[in-house]
């Protein structure tokens, strides 16, 4: 499925961001102490356990960084967040060790959950990020319905009975199938007919001005253009319509949120005055797109 490249991705706040480093530095440096404390129990030379001790912390931040350049081109980040996590691990076991030494059970505790509080906040970092691109493509999924507890108290089975429809709802619109990348396409508005020349009146007349072309609209999304006849007919369509075009000329269509949000939007922005329409009934089951 093509989608529409991330624009308008909300960053972070400078402030935010600065201590956002502050505390991240600070816990690798303990983490890196107390590593490297613990390999020079074990007879390793000092010098060496410190830089055992920053491999771990400079590769955990190279895996993070792959995590999230991976989020920002959508593609699978799996591989880098189980290295995080191995890294994290090792890390942890080796400051649970080195914290029962001098601190006992607390001390072990305190010491391992630095490791476990890196992992949260790149696991924050990276949640974050990946909604940001969700959002920036328009594919954020709308929220499901919020039943209160009294509700459920006292209208139990309907409560149950109306999640369960809005979550049937919620998996026919997903978009399961990816279409084919296909490259841009122009569409060219249809040109009126010539008018056949008229004979010359005797009388001289101001000659017409010349009409004017019909502007040339290049959508980014191809699939804009199986969607852009439907307007035709001075209505604005339908959800269902739309999907219905979209797989007689594609063979799979999209989830909803896609169609709307993605498809629709674009054209609407080449030609706002086509949002304004009256809204089209949908179609109906078994229809002939």
């Amino acid at each position: 499925m093509n989608k529409q490249p991330a624009r308008g991705v909300r960053r972070l706040g400078s402030p935010i961001r600065a201590a956002w480093f502050i505390v991240l530095a600070m816990m690798l440096a303990a983490a890196a102490w107390s590593i490297s404390g613990k390999l020079t129990d074990w007879g390793m030379e000092p010098r060496l356990a410190w830089a055992l001790s920053l491999m771990f912390d400079l590769a955990g931040l190279i895996c993070a960084d792959y995590a999230r350049r991976a989020i920002e081109r959508g593609t699978p980040a799996g591989l880098a967040r189980l290295s995080i996590a191995g890294f994290v691990t090792v890390s942890g076991v080796l400051n649970w060790s080195h914290g029962r030494e001098i601190g006992g059970t607390v001390g072990g505790i305190g010491l391992a959950s630095i490791s476990a509080a890196v992992e949260l906040l790149f696991e924050l970092h990276r949640r974050d990020v990946r909604d940001e691109q969700r959002h920036a493509r328009g594919l954020v999924a709308e929220r499901m319905p919020h039943i209160p507890l009294l509700g459920w108290l006292l209208f139990p089975r309907q409560s149950w009975r109306t999640l369960r429809a809005a979550v049937r709802v919620r998996l026919d619109t997903l978009d399961t199938v990816q279409a084919p990348a296909v490259p841009v396409v122009t569409v060219e508005r249809a040109e009126q007919p010539p008018v056949p020349a008229q004979p010359q009146p005797t009388t001289q007349l101001p000659p017409a001005p010349p009409s004017s072309a019909p502007p040339v609209i290049v959508y980014q999304d191809p699939r804009c253009a199986a969607i852009r006849p439907l307007y035709d007919a001075g209505t604005r369509p339908s959800t269902s319509a739309m999907r219905a075009a979209l797989i007689k000329a594609h063979g799979v269509a999209p989830g909803d949120s896609t169609i709307r949000g993605v498809i629709r939007a674009e054209i609407e922005q080449h030609e706002p005055h086509l949002a304004q329409l009256p809204p089209a009934l949908p179609m109906a089951a078994g229809q002939n797109p």
